[in-house]
């Protein structure tokens, strides 16, 4: 069994991804691929790591293990899974982590060319064809997403990696090597997880008194930004905040035009008033310097003691339908 290691940004570039795919292809099927190849691969790179601005630990398309094996793993994401159609569960599974770059490659192209369950969309990748691709990929159970929109955004991805440049670069022997992970956030979704590995990191002191305290609070969080994707954005990583420092019990709702975060806590009343409150403004604080470089997502909050909301929570499909959108959109922006 490999051992539990600490999730680390893998911080490359465009070309420098597309020099890890050839140089792995290279060693594995001795010689060089396509270059509509090598944007297959880019665009299901990109769509499952957020153009690797959400890729850790050299895995490259976020490949998960079980734990059996001899592969080092993290599991502190957690994510929606569907189980079966239309169910959603949250879940943190094991993910693969590995030394370098070039072995997270390596094991991805393994993956997909020796397994029996993505001979197909190995197929697909030899002879490229997006849609069938993520056709295959979804039916050997690589993903759990709905197909029509993943292989939307994979179509894209592979258009825009095919007419783009990177290859040639990768080609031309002029790409330099990754630098070394740095441990200082640069993007929103590095920038957010450190913060809530801070959290879950600090002192858990209050959670104790909190779950022994009465009486038991709730407090609605009105929250407000320019589209109903970055609030629902937004209240996701509220949610999981509050839920890690306070032991709260928080979800979101909406009635498909404003957004709230329902949030349920024990303890004294004005301390958790207040508290709710300064993590709600810091969270707010970190999410608009974080989306800097796509302009700075402004978020505005009301919290309001003693109040439920009306909407309805929102479902585990619909959340992942936004943060889907989310992605996209900063994808688009970046």
């Amino acid at each position: 069994m490999g051992n539990r290691v600490q999730r680390v940004k893998t911080e490359v570039s465009e070309a420098q991804m597309a020099q890890a795919i050839i140089d792995a292809w290279k060693k594995l099927f001795g010689k060089p691929p396509a270059k509509e190849q090598v944007a297959m691969i880019l665009a299901q790179n990109a769509l499952e790591t957020n153009s690797r601005k959400a890729m850790w630990n050299n895995n490259v398309g976020n490949i998960t293990t079980d734990g059996k094996g001899n592969f080092d793993y993290f599991d502190d994401l957690s994510t929606s899974e569907q189980v079966s159609p239309g169910n959603w569960k949250k879940m943190r599974l094991k993910y693969r982590s590995y030394p370098t770059l070039s072995e997270g490659v390596q094991d991805y192209l393994n993956l997909l060319s020796k397994s029996h369950n993505y001979a197909s969309a190995w197929d697909k990748i030899v002879h490229p064809d997006p849609e069938a691709f993520s056709k295959a990929l979804k039916a050997g159970g690589y993903y759990t997403a709905n197909e029509a929109p993943y292989t939307r955004a994979l179509t894209s991805l592979f258009s825009k990696y095919n007419n783009g440049n990177s290859y040639e670069l990768a080609m031309s022997g002029k790409v330099a090597p990754p630098s070394a992970p740095s441990n200082e956030p640069t993007d929103l979704y590095s920038v957010l997880d450190k913060y809530l590995q801070q959290i879950a990191a600090a002192d858990r002191s209050n959670k104790g008194i909190y779950k022994r305290l009465l009486p038991n609070n709730d407090i609605l969080i009105k929250v407000f930004a320019d589209t109903n994707t970055d609030a629902i954005e937004f209240s996701r990583i509220l949610t999981s905040a509050l839920d890690e420092e306070f032991s709260a019990n928080s979800f979101t709702h909406t009635n498909g035009d404003n957004v709230e975060v329902q949030c349920n806590i024990s303890g004294p009343s004005e301390t958790c008033f207040n508290a709710v409150k300064q993590l709600t403004a810091s969270i707010a604080d970190a999410f608009e310097a974080a989306t800097k470089k796509i302009g700075g997502i402004k978020i505005a909050t009301n919290c309001i003691m003693d109040k439920r909301s009306s909407y309805q929570e929102i479902d585990l499909k619909t959340a992942d339908s936004q943060y889907r959108r989310f992605l996209l959109k900063t994808m688009g922006k970046c």
